[in-house]
């Protein structure tokens, strides 16, 4: 199923050179999303938001599908059902088939972001709770960047005179552009289905056409965890976990725990630590004199 998307463009005049595809909780919306990063609620030391700091990254807001909420039957706008928020393994069969088809069309969003800003490695995957959750898994099963310009195909041969050492540098360069993903961000998350090997964890859903035949995009996308020790919903040793499985699988975690901050994303300090990642992963950061835009103030955004 093709998603219903929020999305912020660069501030003018920057020019696009990112994409952050950011995963709002569970029983919330992509607009409320997108108007609770730009809220009071999401400012950095400086007063900004992450799209003030970041204006030539284009922010897409996916909104999940209404799905079946069992516990409270009645429909509600989640990436996959949850039987019990206390405790997140209790009946976790039932978070398959949602994730599964999330998976699929985040997946699909991620490619789509990729060939219009020029490969995955432009494109930064990110959530909140339960959007961090599916952003991880989603994470899991992506390949290769097939569809990058110059990723996955050519000969052997040069074209108009290019020597070979050249030709080589530009193929590694482009197989490099769709090997990683720029940067995965998760607040006040978890790992579904947690303990196992990579392996193990891909096999859980069975996704249609298989899984991804190696893990190159997971072991070389550099990850970012936030969480407030007062979380008293997804609680931090959950956090911690889905830590030390990403590090299993062979990924570089950066890891912040915060004494306060609920379940959301701590500010200001949190909203720092997040402008230095991705300010470390070469997204353009704006000029000190630059005035922030935009301060959406319809509520926090704090799905589950």
């Amino acid at each position: 199923m093709e998603l219903g998307c929020s999305v912020i463009a660069p501030l003018a005049p920057h020019k696009h050179t990112h994409t952050v595809i950011f995963l709002h909780g569970r029983g919330d919306t992509s607009r409320n999303m997108a108007d609770a990063m730009l809220s009071r609620w999401s400012r950095d030391s400086r007063g900004r938001s992450l799209i003030d700091e970041f204006p030539s990254v284009r922010w897409v807001f996916p909104e999940a599908e209404l799905r079946a909420a069992e516990t409270l039957e009645e429909m509600w706008p989640q990436w996959f059902d949850v039987s019990n928020m206390l405790d997140l393994t209790d009946s976790e069969e039932l978070q398959v088939f949602g994730l599964r088809s999330s998976i699929a069309s985040i997946r699909r969003i991620v490619r789509r972001e990729a060939r219009v800003v020029g490969g995955m490695d432009r494109v930064v995957l990110a959530g909140v709770s339960q959007g961090g959750a599916t952003a991880f898994h989603t994470l899991l099963h992506l390949d290769n960047d097939e569809d990058n310009d110059g990723g996955g195909g050519g000969g052997g041969g040069t074209e108009g005179g290019t020597a070979d050492g050249e030709f080589q540098q530009q193929a590694a360069a482009a197989t490099s552009s769709g090997s990683r993903l720029c940067g995965i961000m998760g607040f006040s998350c978890w790992l579904p289905f947690p303990g196992g090997s990579l392996e193990e964890t891909r096999e859980v859903l069975g996704m249609e056409g298989g899984w991804p035949r190696g893990d190159a995009v997971v072991r070389n996308t550099p990850a970012f965890l936030g969480h407030c020790a007062d979380d008293s919903l997804v609680f931090v040793e959950y956090g911690r976990q889905l830590r030390s499985g990403l590090r299993s699988f062979g990924m570089s975690v950066e890891w912040h725990e915060y004494e306060d901050g609920g379940h959301w994303i701590n500010a200001p300090k949190g909203i720092d630590d997040a402008v230095e990642f991705l300010k470390a992963q070469g997204i353009p950061l704006a000029e000190a004199d630059e005035e922030g835009e935009g301060e959406g103030e319809k509520g926090k955004g704090k799905g589950k």
